[in-house]
């Protein structure tokens, strides 16, 4: 009995289990038919948040890939290029411009470089970048543009690609149409040379617009020559030692990146064609409107064709993709650095070290950095990549000197004064006036960054009443760097006529000198260059009135206004035109003038109310010549603005006279002055 109960109660536990079991299989299998709500609302959310981490990962790592490659190539090419150094030493051209089948010599405007256009840096670089089979079937004596140079010019190079730039495709070559029914077509290319940060006007200018740091053009007509250069690395028809580089290797760019056009019209990017725009950047300096990369100013690239690329894609396409051009000019006359990487583009160094650039450099220092005349001390080595890197330069060294320099002025008046070397200044009374008012005769609206706005003008000062004469300057310097010579006059000004040709550093020094004779000292006199404001002021004689401006003289009476209006007024002696209402002379005519400020485009927005002194750094100076910056059609285009160590036949300079406490006669003693 006892053992069939226990069987019993093991059965029953069993079959208890058994059911106890398939009841949790029939629960669970029935609890798991299918996903539920809050399951699948967890499970998006999860993968969204994975997929909002991953992908800006997975979008940088491509970019930076596609930014390494680009650097790569960039570096490749400045391999090949020290090779060429090597080989022939100088930089090449950045093309051969013939004259043989042109009857004009105008070769810059012409509108048929197909007809002139011989083989261009990339082309010479060839057999360095391992491109010796290709650079075999190139004839390097005929136009790049005939059919037997085809097959060079239209082949798609790596080593000129740029992974980041979906336009660089076989499927989109630049097609130059020179006549109805020819094209010539090229292939793509994402690096140019650097031909220079000038202005895109020649030097050396006029009274009207000087061109203190423009191109320059050479054109011999009896020997059929032509050379067209500016302040960069390689010109037209003329190439470049290493001793011609100021500034060294480590601080001058050689090469640019630049964008393929967007369409097969658009002549920009193409590495074979020796053209500003396809495989030269040229003219964009901080004294145009085309100045940085990726500059989005509209009117910003002067390319041939543009008008014909407004029509074809249409200007808000080209607003959209980033690649503005002037539609109202037809010649290659500036281009700047572009890309399609975010916020910048990348450049290589004379010295092969390639660097990403930031849209927000510094234009004065993007200026700088694509001159080879700029002066070495000003970018040294130590201080270099945090220049690179600053997008603004701190303005509290200019305020804070503002205190320094007027601490030990007198507060003695006079209505005007004569000093030892005859030299005449009238008082300015100090006073509060609008900076920056566009001229009347101007329809247009001021760019953005320069707005009119309330200065005041704390102190009276003294204003040299004439511009510094060549007589004035050989007597405190020993020398006369003018080009404009008194003696060439029949006037009889023997010396009267303003000194010019002078750099801002000479201006500088010319004051130091003047203010270390002992005759000034001991009335506690000082020089220095006005600020801009101080001459904005006097030239506006303290009006708010607008100038009467007009691209043209309304008469032949109308002179002694120079600054932006044709035709050019001549050179002439100091006081020949009538003076403003204040008793100075010459501000709106003869010669432009150096100002003390460092230039910086965006400064007018925070300057100070009170006695604005300018930036506390910078790499270009201003110059003046009107009542406000801009002459011409508003834009942004300071063609007078150089950098310091340049001189123009039209830019000289007026001083400041200040009046100190009279030291006494030991530290007169004391102090090392220089022979009257």
């Amino acid at each position: 009995m006892r053992t069939e109960s226990v069987v019993s109660w093991k059965t029953e536990r069993a079959q208890g289990l058994a059911m106890y079991r398939g009841q949790n299989c029939v629960t669970n299998q029935y609890s798991r038919r299918g996903i539920t709500k809050r399951e699948i609302i967890v499970v998006s959310c999860v993968a969204i948040l994975l997929i909002a981490i991953i992908s800006p990962l997975v979008i940088y790592s491509r970019e930076s890939s596609r930014l390494l490659h680009c650097q790569s190539n960039l570096r490749r090419l400045g391999t090949g290029l020290a090779a060429y150094q090597t080989t022939y030493q100088c930089l090449p051209p950045a093309a051969i411009w013939s004259t043989q089948a042109m009857h004009s010599l105008s070769l810059n405007m012409s509108t048929r470089p197909d007809l002139f256009t011989h083989a261009n840096w990339a082309l010479m670089l060839l057999p360095f970048v391992g491109e010796e089979h290709l650079a075999e079937k190139m004839d390097y004596r005929q136009p790049v543009s005939i059919e037997q140079n085809a097959a060079v010019r239209t082949t798609f190079l790596s080593v000129m690609t740029c992974p980041g730039d979906s336009f660089n495709q076989a499927e989109n070559p630049h097609i130059f149409e020179p006549t109805p029914g020819q094209s010539i077509s090229f292939a793509r290319g994402n690096y140019a040379i650097n031909g220079g940060s000038h202005n895109m006007r020649l030097v050396p200018g006029s009274t009207t617009i000087p061109s203190g740091d423009g191109a320059q053009l050479k054109i011999d007509r009896e020997n059929r020559e032509f050379q067209y250069w500016g302040n960069g690395v390689a010109g037209f028809n003329i190439s470049f030692r290493q001793k011609d580089f100021a500034n060294g290797s480590s601080s001058l760019v050689v090469f640019d990146e630049v964008r393929a056009g967007i369409h097969p019209v658009d002549p920009r990017g193409v590495w074979a064609f020796g053209q500003i725009g396809s495989s030269v950047t040229w003219a964009h300096g901080v004294n145009g409107d085309d100045y940085g990369p990726n500059n989005q100013w509209p009117r910003s690239d002067d390319i041939l064709g543009c008008a014909r690329l407004h029509d074809t894609v249409g200007t808000e396409t080209l607003k959209k993709e980033g690649m503005p051009c002037v539609s109202y000019l037809d010649s290659n006359t500036n281009a700047t650095a572009r890309s399609l990487h975010t916020e910048g583009a990348n450049v290589l160094f004379l010295d092969g070290t390639s660097r990403f650039l930031s849209n927000q450099i510094d234009p004065g220092l993007w200026h700088a950095i694509h001159s080879r005349e700029t002066p070495s001390e000003l970018l040294s080595s130590n201080d270099f990549d945090h220049q690179l890197a600053t997008e603004n330069f701190n303005d509290e060294a200019a305020l804070s000197d503002e205190s320094e320099q007027h601490k030990n002025q007198s507060t003695k008046k006079t209505t005007s004064l004569t000093n030892s070397i005859g030299m005449q200044f009238v008082l300015v009374p100090a006073g509060t006036f609008t900076m920056g008012i566009a001229d009347s005769g101007n329809n247009h609206n001021p760019p953005p960054e320069t707005p009119a706005h309330s200065v005041t003008i704390t102190e009276d000062y003294l204003l040299g009443q004439y511009e510094v004469t060549q007589e004035q300057y050989l007597r405190i310097t020993g020398n006369n760097p003018s080009y404009h010579l008194s003696e060439d006059s029949t006037e009889g000004d023997a010396g009267k006529k303003p000194v010019e040709r002078v750099t801002w550093y000479e201006a500088q020094e010319f004051c130091r000198q003047l203010s270390n004779l002992s005759t000034e000292q001991m009335q506690g006199r000082t020089y220095r260059l006005p600020t801009e404001a101080e001459w904005e002021y006097a030239c506006k004689a303290g009006s708010d009135e607008p100038f009467d401006w007009g691209r043209y003289r309304k008469n032949s009476g109308d002179t002694g206004y120079a600054g932006g209006i044709r035709p050019a007024l001549p050179v002439t002696s100091v006081g020949h035109y009538p003076a403003n209402s204040m008793g100075i002379y010459d501000m709106r005519g003869n010669v432009w003038e150096w100002c003390s400020d460092w230039f910086d485009r965006d400064y007018y927005h925070r300057s100070p109310r009170e006695n604005p002194r300018g930036p506390a750094q910078g790499f270009i100076k201003v110059v003046r010549g009107s009542d406000w910056r801009f002459t011409g059609e508003t834009c942004r285009i300071d063609y007078s603005m150089m950098p310091p160590w340049k001189a123009s036949p039209f830019v000289g300079f007026r001083i400041v006279c200040e009046l100190h406490q009279i030291p006494d006669e030991n530290s007169i003693h004391n102090h090392g002055n220089v022979a009257d």
